[in-house]
């Protein structure tokens, strides 16, 4: 009941306020006007007129202009008060609304927090992933630059194996030429001494004392025999080649150098040859 009292009698009080205020105004506008200074006062020249002098008119009050109305003062009507509305009675939250409301708040903080664990496990994925991916490209990069690398030392090598194969046939060719030349050299001057041709007289002369000439062997018999011997003379092989004579004739022939072992050597030990090429003349 009081506080219903009360809320009525807060208009009343605030028109109150706001009619203090007006008066209050008007005094301090009263008290400004009567310490103002008065007004100065004009000059005003006149002579003074009789009454009978002045015109039938003015005597009449017509040339007397009328008072100017004053127009009203409007007044300007007061805003009515404003009436606050009334406090309503607190109600208080239903229980099973308010369990509910809190079980959405925990479930809603719960999925944000899930929310966020799985943005950080996803960056986390991702951050681990994209090293992976740096290391393996690096491992790649590492392992293609060793490749290349092992690839052109093995080419350096094999290069200067080659040279060196090459430098190595090179100079046994040379050593080759360098012995032909010295045994071609050698052996012209063998043949210039005599004792080559000397000593394939000598072989020709002891294969013909060991030959049993056959009945079918003719005048101006001539055969090329191919003769292996060993160090000492010793023979390894005879071959027939071209010949004139029948086949008991080639044999006999090959019997005889065979017979000769071992064959003699030569005067000069530079002009034994182990593959003899021996031209077969007897003499008749």
């Amino acid at each position: 009941m009081g506080r219903a009292a009360s809320g009525n009698l807060r208009p009343w009080i605030g028109s109150a306020i706001v009619h203090g205020l007006v008066v209050v105004a008007l005094a301090l506008a009263a008290i400004q006007w009567r310490t103002a200074p008065p007004p100065p006062q004009l000059a005003i020249e006149g002579s003074v007129v009789r009454y009978e002098d002045l015109p039938s008119s003015v005597k009449a009050g017509k040339a007397l202009r009328e008072p100017t109305p004053v127009a009203p003062v409007k007044q300007v009507p007061l805003p009515a008060p404003t009436r606050e509305p009334e406090p309503q009675p607190a109600t208080r939250p239903d229980p099973a609304v308010l369990e509910e409301k809190t079980r959405a708040d925990v479930q809603a903080k719960a999925e944000a927090r899930a929310e966020r664990r799985n943005a950080e496990q996803a960056q986390a994925t991702a951050a681990l992933a994209k090293r992976k991916r740096a290391e393996a490209d690096e491992k790649r990069r590492q392992d293609e630059k060793r490749q290349q690398e092992a690839a052109a030392a093995q080419q350096r090598l094999a290069e200067q194996q080659a040279a060196a194969r090459e430098a190595k046939v090179k100079a046994a060719r040379q050593a080759d030429l360098r012995r032909a030349l010295a045994d071609e050299e050698a052996g012209e001057a063998l043949a210039r001494s005599g004792v080559v041709d000397e000593y394939r007289t000598l072989l020709i002369q002891t294969i013909e004392r060991n030959w049993n000439r056959p009945p079918s062997a003719r005048a101006g018999l001539e055969c090329t025999l191919y003769v292996t011997q060993a160090t000492g003379g010793t023979v390894l092989d005879v071959k027939i080649g071209d010949c004139n004579g029948d086949q008991a004739v080639r044999e006999s022939v090959a019997n005889a150098v065979y017979r000769s072992t071992p064959l003699p050597a030569p005067r000069d030990a530079r002009a034994f040859e182990r593959r003899l090429v021996i031209v077969f003349k007897p003499t008749e």
